[in-house]
């Protein structure tokens, strides 16, 4: 599910930043350059935005401490 809205996300910030710089008479190599790096670091920022609000959601439901490793059960 995270991967899919992360590819969304990383496919619709590629086409508006291209077409923004090439409707700008930007070079194209360089306008996509620019959208490559701009889709690539919203998806970083989207997969961490989603890891820090599984991560506050877990917090919320099971306490502090959900990830302690003293309240993990040994394995036998």
């Amino acid at each position: 599910m995270v991967t899919a809205c992360r590819n969304t996300v990383m496919a619709l910030t590629f086409i508006v930043v291209a077409s923004i710089n090439i409707l700008w008479d930007m070079n194209s190599y360089v306008a996509c350059g620019l959208a490559l790096g701009a889709s690539v670091a919203a998806g970083f920022c989207f997969e961490r935005a989603s890891v820090k609000w599984s991560h506050r959601e877990m917090v919320r439901l099971h306490g502090a401490d959900w990830s302690s490793p003293k309240d993990q059960q040994p394995r036998t």
